[in-house]
């Protein structure tokens, strides 16, 4: 529960956030009436994060129903049972489940394609704040490239704010999306983790057996052992987290702890290892943390920076429109 509460309170802060936004741009400046990118985008941004919400509310929604799934089975299996087929109901149970998790599987995938249209809409205005001059066609890694080496315009003090989450955004939900679900161009093992009883739910899209040298890429990953946390640096051999599947899973969590040289080899051997996603709630928070936290930064910048402000004027206004059609009526 404490999730949910925590998702939604972010969710409603994020929005007042883009709201403030929009009518300090609206305020601040006054600009002749017309259509905007600016204003769109955040629009857009508004309703990519609603359609997130909707996302994470059915993805708990059927974490909960997961859970008394297992309960249930558990107490039907636990009866004594007859030779042969399982009785109806247990199957029923086990059906349930089983679709439930394949749903659940395919909203954590949404929320991954949706959650990077919020980050690029939302980029698009911070891009506009910032007066960043780039090809606006990845929007969200373009402006994380361009903080990451040059921090120190009008955007500085939002980088400083959240540059670790912008970062973890970055590879944890932009790279495993282009790289795992949506360019899935090699082969992998798509399925899900979870506890039986708990509330956590992962992707996990490892490399299958065989596919790459398992051999040579583990020791490639298992050089990079002295970047992990003493849990795993100074624990025996044998330790279940030494592993390099597990070791390269960790080292990505904490990925924005690396200058840029180390990030970009961390991701390399993640992407050719594969491995699972963080917790839907882990993501999730972080997402909408990201959004609300970044966009407030975004509001006294705007105000600072008001006339520099890349509003994406239309090509007409609304007045010239009219007035043209009314010369044409004449």
């Amino acid at each position: 529960m404490s999730e949910e509460i925590s998702i939604d309170v972010l969710v409603e802060r994020a929005l007042n956030a883009l709201r403030l936004l929009s009518k300090t741009a609206c305020d601040e400046r006054n600009p002749p009436a017309g259509v905007y990118a600016f204003l769109s985008h955040n629009s857009h941004a508004t309703s990519a994060l609603q359609d997130c919400k909707r996302i994470i509310q059915r993805l708990q929604t059927g974490r909960r129903r997961l859970t008394e799934l297992a309960y249930e089975e558990e107490a039907l299996a636990s009866r004594e049972l007859a030779p042969g087929p399982l009785p109806e109901n247990l199957q029923a149970v086990m059906r349930e489940g089983g679709d439930l998790n394949e749903y659940m599987k395919l909203d954590l995938e949404s929320l991954y394609m949706f959650g990077g249209i919020l980050l690029d809409q939302w980029s698009l205005q911070a891009i506009a704040v910032g007066n960043i001059p780039c090809a606006k066609q990845y929007p969200f890694r373009e402006l994380v490239d361009a903080l990451d080496q040059h921090s120190n315009g009008p955007l500085l003090s939002l980088w400083d704010k959240t540059r670790a989450d912008m970062l973890w955004l970055y590879y944890q939900l932009r790279f495993y999306r282009n790289r795992f679900i949506i360019h899935a161009n090699r082969p992998w093992q798509r399925g899900t983790t979870r506890s039986v009883y708990g509330s956590d739910f992962n992707l996990f899209i490892p490399t299958p057996p065989g596919w790459l040298d398992d051999e040579a890429l583990d020791n490639e990953i298992m050089e990079l052992i002295q970047l992990t946390p003493d849990r795993i640096k100074k624990s025996a051999v044998g330790y279940w987290e030494r592993r390099p599947g597990r070791i390269i899973e960790v080292l990505f969590d904490v990925i924005p702890s690396f200058d840029r040289s180390t990030r970009e080899k961390i991701s390399n051997l993640f992407s050719k290892k594969g491995g699972s996603t963080p917790d839907f709630n882990v993501l999730a928070t972080r997402l909408v943390r990201f959004v609300a936290e970044g966009t407030e930064s975004l509001i006294p910048i705007a105000k600072e920076h008001i006339w520099t402000i890349d509003l994406g004027d239309p090509h007409s206004t609304h007045e010239a429109m009219w007035s043209r059609r009314r010369d044409r009526t004449q």
